[in-house]
This record gives C-alpha cells, sequence and structure tokens, in this order.
C-alpha cells in the first residue's frame, strides 16, 4: 500500500478504563508542521524516496529482504525520575532491550501463536538494538543515563529532551537512537519521531510502568511491545489503517484495514464495514496494530524493506551504521564533568537548541563571557574556535545540525557546555 501522511510522530496512549490504545498526537504533530515546514518538506521527500521503488511480488520481496545485512543500533537509555520506584534497574532496561532484539529478529517465542493464514508473513526484519559503549565526547559509558528531576509528570510536549526543562539532551541523534524513559501523564504510553525530525527531538519516549518486564503492573501492556511499537515508528513504520479509516500505511504485504484494534482479538478479525476483501481479516498480531502485548507478535517483509530503506546511502538513518557509539573509548583519560554547584563557574548557552547565533553567559548572567572557545562535534573533533570578546555573539552558522560541545578558557578557567545546532 502506498499513501501519503505528514503524520510524522505517533503517540499511543492507554485509557485505562478501556484498556485499549489510541494516537493522541495529531494535534501535537500539526503544530509542529505549522511551525516548522522544512520538517514537513524532509519527510515528504523521504516518502516519495519510497514510493518510487518498484513493486515486487512477495516472492521477489521475500527473496529480497532475506539477503538483507543485520544492522545493529547503538542506544542510550535517558531515565527521568522522580520517585526511587520510577529510577528503574539495569536489569528491566536489559529485558526491554531482549524484548526489542526478539521481536525484530522474529525470534520471539510467541510468533508460535500467528495465524497460519499470516505465518509466512512473518519477518525477520535483521534489526537489532546494543546499549552504547561510547558516549558523543569519546568516553565509555554504560548507555544508561539517570536523572533525578522535580517534575512529577510529562506530556508529548518534548520537555523531558531537554535539560533546560528539567529532562535530558538527546545525545547525538546522528549516531544513538535516543529512548527517553519518563513518568508520561497515565493516558500516555509513548510517542516516537519519524525520520526528518529535529536532531534534538528525534528518538522515543516510553512511560516508565510499559518498559520492559520487571516490575511492571500493567497487565495489557507488560510485555515491553509498546517500546516495539514506537521504536517501529521511529523506523519509519505507520499504523497498518495509515491513520485514518481504511488509509495506507506504505507496506504492500499488510492487508487494508479501516481502523484499529485493540485487546486480544480471535482469528478472523472482521471488522464492520470493513474494507479488507480477505477471509483472514486484520493482521492484528502486527506490532502496528494497538492490540494488547501479548497479542502482538510480528513484522512483515514490507515492513523490513521500508525499515532498511531507510540505512541505504544518503538515507536519513544511514549515518547510524557509521556510529563509533559501539566502538571502544576513545576519549579514556577524561571522566565525566562533575554537575556544578550554584557558587561554582559555569557555562551557559543561551538560546539553545540555537540556529545561527549563540550568547555565552558565565553563571547564566546576561553578560556575555568574554574568552578563547573552542567548539568540537560529536565526534570530538575541534570544528570551530575563536574569541568571544564581551557583548559578542558567536556565529553557528557554518556548523551542521547535531549536538556540540564548547570550551571556553576565561581567567585561566576552562568552561564547557553543551548546545543544539537546529
Amino acid at each position: 500500500m502506498k499513501f501519503f501522511l505528514f503524520t510524522l510522530i505517533v503517540c499511543c496512549s492507554s485509557l485505562l478504563v478501556s484498556g485499549q490504545r489510541n494516537c493522541a498526537t495529531n494535534e501535537y504533530w500539526q503544530s509542529q508542521l505549522n511551525n516548522d515546514p522544512a520538517l514537513r518538506l524532509r519527510y515528504n521527500q523521504i516518502e516519495n524516496a519510497a514510493k518510487l521503488r518498484p513493486f515486487v511480488s512477495k516472492k521477489e520481496q521475500d527473496a529480497g529482504v532475506a539477503d538483507m545485512p543485520v544492522i545493529t543500533i547503538p542506544v542510550v537509555i535517558h531515565i527521568l525520575y522522580n520517585t526511587p520506584a520510577q529510577n528503574i534497574t539495569d536489569a528491566q532496561v536489559l529485558s526491554q532491550l531482549n524484548i526489542l532484539n526478539n521481536d525484530f529478529r522474529k525470534q520471539n517465542a510467541d510468533t508460535a501463536q500467528i495465524p497460519l493464514a499470516f505465518a509466512s508473513f512473518a519477518a525477520d526484519c535483521s534489526i537489532q538494538f546494543e546499549l552504547a559503549k561510547t558516549d558523543p565526547e569519546g568516553r565509555a559509558t554504560t548507555g544508561i543515563v539517570r536523572k533525578r528531576t522535580d517534575r512529577l509528570s510529562w506530556q508529548q510536549d518534548d520537555k523531558m529532551k531537554f535539560s533546560a526543562s528539567d529532562g535530558n539532551d538527546a545525545w547525538d541523534s546522528r549516531y544513538y537512537l535516543n529512548i527517553w524513559v519518563c513518568n508520561l501523564t497515565k493516558s500516555l504510553l509513548g510517542y516516537a519521531t519519524f525520520p526528518g525530525a529535529s536532531p534534538e527531538k528525534d528518538g522515543v519516549v516510553i512511560r516508565t510502568d510499559v518498559f520492559g518486564l520487571s516490575g511492571n503492573n500493567n497487565t495489557a501492556y507488560n510485555k515491553g511491545r509498546t517500546t516495539t511499537h514506537e521504536v517501529g515508528h521511529w523506523l519509519n513504520l505507520k499504523h497498518l489503517w495509515g491513520d485514518t479509516d481504511c488509509g495506507d500505511d506504505g507496506v504492500d504485504d499488510t492487508p487494508p484495514q479501516k481502523t484499529y484494534n485493540s485487546g486480544c482479538p480471535s482469528f478472523p478479525q472482521i471488522t464492520a464495514n470493513s474494507c479488507n476483501p480477505l477471509s483472514s481479516g486484520d493482521m492484528f498480531m502486527n506490532f502496528m496494530d494497538f492490540s494488547d502485548d501479548a497479542c502482538l507478535h510480528m513484522f512483515t517483509p514490507g515492513q523490513k524493506q521500508k525499515i532498511h530503506d531507510l540505512f541505504a546511502v544518503s538515507a536519513p538513518r544511514e549515518s547510524l551504521l557509521h556510529s563509533a557509539a559501539l566502538s571502544k573509548p576513545w576519549n579514556t583519560s577524561a571522566s565525566p564533568e562533575p554537575q556544578p554547584t550554584d557558587a561554582s563557574p559555569r557555562l551557559s548557552i543561551f538560546p539553545n537548541p540555537a540556529s545561527s547565533v549563540i550568547t555565552l553567559r558565565f553563571n547564566d548572567e546576561e553578560q556575555t563571557a568574554p574568552g578563547t572557545y573552542r567548539i568540537y562535534d560529536a565526534t570530538g573533533r575541534s570544528v570551530l574556535e575563536g574569541n568571544n570578546t564581551a557583548g559578542r555573539m558567536v556565529s553557528i552558522n557554518t556548523l551542521k545540525a547535531g549536538i556540540y560541545l564548547i570550551k571556553l578558557q576565561r581567567s585561566g578557567q576552562v568552561l564547557t557546555a553543551k548546545f543544539v545546532k537546529q
């Protein structure tokens, strides 16, 4: 199926009364598109490129995707917690990574529950996930970042993605899949960006109590499939019904579907006034439907193809193939900067994110902090340097979009800060 949607970010919400997932971010994303025409254009180009791929039969498709190499995606988990219970364990994080790897590699045990009519459509997506070993500054990391926050809950407004709003800044999304785990409002399970999103927002957000297996008391969403579903969106997979009645998800081998399914349907699931002419009914066990975790089991070869299109030369996720995040740390002499106290000298950037110029402030004072500066990219390479005299701003027009570290030498001190170039 080929379908034009400008909806780039999808959020799944759990209505606790009815126990079903629902899309809850149409208004949010429309406002994003209205405020950023370049974002709309970027994703339109991505979708147009996918549309130009010629149709192939299932037999040809199966043969083609079978030869695709396995792609390993580096992951960083940002855990934002207000209470000790929200500070989930490493074991819970690892359980979720294991679920992702099983689901995307067709190694999940519940593939045995796929109805015979759909069993031949289940695909190993040849995508796997690994916690980062090296952070953007070249230091060793576990791939898990923890931060206590004063916020009691979060919404789908991306504030968890910025330290300035008590969240945590993304690691360079060209080279990492950022996953934020936080106490989302109870009507919201999680949401994800699609390819083409602003680099400082690119990633996946998951509610704490549906992430992984350990300590999960939500019976409908206790198998980690919310993360599988949202990572599917991050990899450019849409809902099966295309987010409109009898819509299109841009995949050839998923049957047309009137709307979402919920709970655990019985096979065959044939919706009233369905646009699906097949006696097998809806593919309700596909990870991109809204069924309960226990009833989601598969991706298809067509979905696999759409995922792998993202990693072609110059495609939106190709840079992940060149990430150093899983390599041996090269910044072995450095250690993470200690968190400053109120009395400590510190450098801040305004605005952050920024598109053309930044102002360097000392201890958040209004006046610019004078000194000699040097800016480094995510690989640790020096990309810009100069003198910042009082009252002057630093131009970053020559920098590409991404996350940068700036070091300012001032009165015998070396101060550092991160900023995002839009």
